[in-house]
């Protein structure tokens, strides 16, 4: 396999998955086929699971192009940092205090904080790195 096949295949399954990741978040509705507790727990965290997830993978498709993002561990701090980082800003976008150009909402990390949503971070990232380390690697295109 050729250079250019090679990192482009690596390219589009990368963003594949991080937009595909980005486009579930945004239209599954919440309400659909889940109740109770279920319903509460997936509107509180899935989104804080599943965008670190696809945050890493869009990382991914740029470490031909950024050489420090070839380590997992890199990639792994940066798609948690950046969502906890909003996380511990988000009682500023509550209050509108000089942040007002993009919120919180519109990233989908709402506006209040819940300590337990760096769990989630960490879950999402976590097996981000479990997923790429563990089973993308075996593929030719990948490595």
């Amino acid at each position: 396999m050729d250079w250019l096949t090679k990192h482009a295949a690596r390219i589009i399954l990368a963003l594949t998955i991080a937009f595909a990741i980005l486009w579930f978040s945004n239209n599954f509705s919440y309400g659909a086929y889940l109740d109770g507790v279920a319903r509460e727990l997936y509107a509180s965290y899935a989104n804080d699971i599943l965008l670190p997830f696809g945050f890493y993978f869009g990382l991914c498709a740029l470490e031909n192009f950024i050489p420090a993002l070839r380590s997992w561990k890199i990639k792994a701090a940066i798609a948690f940092l950046v969502p906890s980082i909003m996380e511990i800003l988000q009682p500023l976008w509550a209050q509108g205090i000089g942040l007002n150009f993009i919120t919180a909402e519109h990233l989908g990390l709402g506006i209040s904080f819940d300590p337990f949503d760096f769990f989630a971070y960490a879950a999402g990232v976590l097996f981000a790195a479990f997923t790429e380390r563990k089973f993308l690697n075996r593929f030719a295109f990948w490595n």
